[in-house]
């Protein structure tokens, strides 16, 4: 499992018929994550500083998870009606590969190894779902505009396997004619022959967890691929001509100072790859990083302050290098990289869902797939849609639907926005948007609030408060 959360939105109570345990792995941490008691922090603290120290600590949860969980004996019929309505707008589709070679110290989310006779069945399983949900209304009446491939690794399926599933996908589902295909994977054993079969089978992009180019720290955090072996498979890929090729790059690694990170940033560029994600490290508490750190056989990871340090430092080589910024976090060297799928999750848009621990979102309802492999297995085989959970759509879930879209691209409207909801946005908002504008973290103008380089550090405690802010103050 490559570390970021673009997958958030897709990753699991079953049928009546059936008893699972509480869901564990990607969603299961986030949810329990989000059940804690938040802190109605809303206001910045004023500071010389604000990049560094505009809030106590950085939420790194997507803005606006939740809903309330539909009943057990009622996922079924839910599932029934949301399957038999058809859909309009933007539309992704997500295939869970639960599977890793190795599992990274940093990641928190590892569901199976990697090992024996997995890649066959597996994608047997995902095959017969796809089939199986092919006729559904909900499937079938508007296309599809991005696909991802997601993991844990999907590069850890065998060529064929990764071949016959792309073609799968592209039988059953009704793909948009510029539709994003994407497979995310490492380095690791992602050869020639696994790259020409993902682009046979219809493969345009490529999302690989590099992390770091650096091979004494990629070691050190359990993964394997040299800086030399990476900079092969990258420049192989590349010159394909056939897929758009992204990575991920991760700030404040333990002992990763800025000059470290430079040459990471350094490297992509002179790669002139279409595109990278620069992710800030999660540190999961009680993870195996923490516990490793804790011990004093990894030095500590870079704190909030220096984290956005880092953070700054990204944003200006990029801006140097005079790439476009798509998202947050995510930049494109030209229009060939266009990042669909991640900005669609975060604009909680409808999405498709398919394989063990998958979860996805349709006409609102958040699903999640069993990530239980053995029991996934068996349902699959019964001709089930192995469902675990299912949220339905808070009140204000067009609102939050904005909030998360909109300041995923650093900015909001609440003027069109107001409209759109038939509210006033901007009178509503006053307190709060006053506050962190005199805090460096907004900028307000003709009905439009953008982040200032401190608020694009801080997005997600930004988007959060605005969601936490209107629900939870009288009046707002």
């Amino acid at each position: 499992m490559e570390l970021n959360t673009k997958q958030v939105a897709h990753q699991t109570e079953p049928m009546a018929t059936h008893q699972t345990e509480p869901m564990e792995g990607k969603m299961g941490l986030l949810m329990k994550t989000q059940q804690e008691k938040r802190k109605s922090a809303f206001f910045a603290t004023l500071s010389d500083d604000p990049l560094a120290h505009a809030f106590e600590k950085k939420t790194v949860i997507h803005a606006g998870l939740g809903g309330t969980p539909v009943p057990r004996q009622e996922i079924a019929s839910v599932w029934k009606n949301l399957a038999n309505t058809p859909r309009s707008g933007e539309t992704a589709a997500y295939i869970h590969i639960p599977f890793c070679k190795t599992h990274c110290l940093y990641c928190g989310f590892y569901s199976n190894a990697a090992t024996g006779d997995f890649s066959q069945p597996y994608t047997d399983a995902l095959i017969r779902e796809l089939r199986q949900d092919n006729n559904l209304a909900v499937c079938q009446n508007q296309p599809v505009h991005a696909v991802y491939l997601g993991g844990g690794t999907p590069t850890d399926l065998e060529a064929d396997d990764l071949e016959r599933l792309l073609r799968a996908i592209k039988e059953c589902l009704p793909l948009a004619n510029d539709c994003e295909i994407t497979v995310e994977g490492r380095i690791l054993e992602f050869g020639q022959e696994k790259i020409d079969a993902c682009i046979r089978g219809g493969a345009n992009r490529f999302s690989l967890g590099v992390q770091t180019f650096n091979t004494e720290m990629r070691q050190a955090l359990g993964r394997i691929s040299s800086r030399e072996t990476i900079i092969d498979t990258l420049s192989y890929l590349k010159q394909t001509g056939h897929a758009a090729v992204i990575i991920d790059l991760i700030f404040g690694l333990p002992g990763q100072d800025a000059a470290l990170w430079q040459r990471d940033i350094d490297t992509f560029l002179e790669l002139e790859l279409d595109g990278v994600d620069l992710y800030q490290l999660i540190l999961y508490k009680g993870g195996t990083l923490e516990k490793q750190i804790q011990k004093g056989a990894l030095p500590p990871a870079a704190d909030t302050p220096e984290k956005s340090r880092l953070f700054a430092l990204g944003v200006q080589l990029m801006k140097n290098a005079r790439y476009r910024r798509l998202s947050i976090s995510h930049w494109g060297r030209t229009t060939r990289e266009r990042n669909r799928y991640n900005l669609f999750m975060k604009q909680k848009a409808h999405c498709l869902a398919y394989g063990s621990g998958a979860g996805g979102n349709l006409h609102g309802h958040a699903f999640f797939l069993d990530n239980k492999l053995e029991s996934y297995m068996n349902r699959n085989l019964s001709g089930e849609k192995p469902l675990a959970m299912m949220l339905s759509p808070s009140p204000n879930e067009p609102l939050i639907k904005i909030i998360s879209g909109e300041l995923e691209l650093g900015r909001m409207n609440l003027k069109k926005a107001g409209k759109q909801l038939n509210m006033d946005l901007e009178k509503r908002f006053a307190p709060l948007l006053t506050q962190w504008q005199e805090a460096g973290l907004v900028r307000l103008e003709n009905g439009w609030m953008d982040l200032t380089l401190a608020g694009e550090f801080w997005q997600t405690n930004l988007a959060q408060g605005l969601i936490d802010y209107f629900q939870t103050v009288p009046g707002a």
